[in-house]
């Protein structure tokens, strides 16, 4: 007959279960601000729709980090309160694990803005209400040129605060002259890699889908917003060729999908490096770095350029990610230290030397570029000098010769998809593609000046027009 835990064991295994939950949720606040700064619970509901995925597409270092924090560091607190709990009264023994936990859950709470994130399900549906389906524009072209579409991880303009950093960190990229919107500000639902991407491409946010609503999880990636149009699409409808290449794994947070569902035609990442010959023992731990993915580059450039067919080619760098960065052997050789604003500094040379490439072999004729960063810098060695910054935006320059004239200095991420049609040579009727408004040309329509405060109270609230755009 099967010995049965008496209450007391029960009791005891009940007490430690609660105090081991509170101490990890400590613990995991503790990681996440370490190394990833203020991240918001949309984000944090986004990449657990991919499980394992995401620690197998990773940096290995986040891992690592992750079970010295997270799971090292919890059972060392947990074995210590072990011992502490010897010397309290039993009856503060038995209450001390409940209030532990409820005061991990009440700081998750405040610091990860779950309530707001709870209430989105109740406030007014923004998006339903200012959303403009691309596929209802019918657009003009006028005189269609390639584009060349540069995200560059975590870049901010105020890199090039002299007075902040002793020196323009961006000076190559400032160099170019191109044009530039000086308010590029950051919505919600775009800070983060993915989501800046999306955003960009299809002029909506990424919300939330498959943590409380209907559709699981795989039937919601297998369709990764399937009905909504964007960028890609609107250029493959045209006869454009869609090229992504990027240093870290295409299928990170859902990439791949996203990508090759919206009509990109060759995507390049981690593994495809890899079954291509590259070594990765000369990558970073996300994957190849920069110096490399722009010489990769360069060899795509040159044959999308000989085949005489439009195309669209999107690249992705990763050494400025967060926490630290990665200096790659090529910019040590060049001068460059090891500190973040040196690993800045190369990046941004390797950027612009890849547009003086395509302007030195005649393809930015027909070619333009556009140079954006694709969300605001994340906790990293610059972190304190960018927070004392009267106001933090995103750099983007857009380079033409006969580049169409700005009508405002403010832009958001949803505002790329109409700005960049029109500036590759597509008349938008109206300047209003998805939540965009194009940042060129006179339109009768500009976005009105409280927009982004009614989207940072608003815009991620439960939306069946947004819902929809996944089914």
């Amino acid at each position: 007959m099967p010995i049965l835990f008496s209450a007391f064991q029960r009791e005891y295994f009940v007490r430690g279960a609660l105090a081991l939950a509170a101490i990890f949720l400590f613990c995991l606040s503790y990681w996440i601000h370490r190394y990833f700064g203020q991240v918001d619970i949309h984000q944090i509901a986004y990449h657990l729709n991919f499980g394992l995925d995401i620690a197998r597409s990773s940096d290995p270092v986040f891992t690592k980090r992750f079970i010295r924090w997270c799971v090292l560091a919890p059972l060392l607190f947990f074995v210590l309160l072990g011992l502490a709990q010897r010397h309290l009264a039993p009856g503060l023994q038995r209450r001390l694990p409940p209030v532990l936990l409820f005061a991990a859950i009440g700081f998750w709470l405040w610091d990860a803005s779950a309530l707001k994130y709870l209430e989105s399900n109740f406030g007014p549906d923004y998006f339903g209400a200012n959303y403009v389906p691309p596929a209802s524009v019918a657009l003009h072209e006028r005189q269609a040129k390639n584009l060349v579409l540069i995200y560059v991880e975590s870049l901010e303009n105020g890199y090039a605060n002299r007075s902040a950093f002793g020196r323009d960190l961006l000076e190559p990229l400032t160099a170019l002259h191109g044009s530039s919107f000086p308010a590029y500000e950051q919505a919600p639902g775009t800070g983060w890699t993915i989501a800046a991407m999306v955003a960009t491409q299809c002029a909506v946010p990424l919300e939330k889908v498959s943590i409380f609503d209907g559709n699981t999880q795989g039937q919601m990636m297998a369709s990764f917003l399937g009905k909504a149009v964007c960028l890609s699409d609107l250029l493959a409808q045209r006869g454009y060729r869609n090229v992504f290449m990027g240093g870290a794994s295409s299928s990170f947070a859902g990439k791949d999908k996203f990508l090759r569902q919206h009509h990109y035609h060759e995507v390049y990442g981690r593994g495809e490096w890899l079954q291509r010959g590259a070594s990765a023992s000369a990558m970073n731990g996300w994957g190849l770095y920069d110096a490399d993915l722009f010489r990769e580059a360069k060899d795509r450039l040159r044959a999308l350029a000989s085949s005489k067919q439009k195309f669209n080619l999107s690249l992705l760098t990763v050494d400025t990610h967060e926490p630290a960065g990665m200096l790659s052997a090529q910019c040590a050789q060049q001068g460059y230290t090891e500190k973040f604003d040196g690993i800045v500094s190369c990046t941004a040379a390797a950027v612009a030397d890849f547009v003086r490439f395509a302007e030195r072999n005649g393809y930015l004729e027909n070619t333009n570029v556009v140079i954006i960063g694709d969300h605001l810098s994340r906790k990293n060695p610059l972190s304190a000098q960018l927070a004392q910054l009267p106001r933090r935006t995103i750099f983007n320059t857009f380079l033409a010769h006969d580049a169409p004239a700005r009508n405002r200095p403010q832009l958001l991420h949803f505002d790329l998809l109409p700005t960049i049609m029109e500036f590759i040579g597509y008349q938008v009727p109206g300047g209003r593609l998805g939540l965009g408004y194009s940042g060129f040309n006179e339109h009768s329509t500009l976005p009105p000046p409280e927009r982004l405060a009614a989207m940072e109270r608003d815009l991620l609230n439960r939306s069946s027009a947004y819902l929809a755009l996944w089914e």
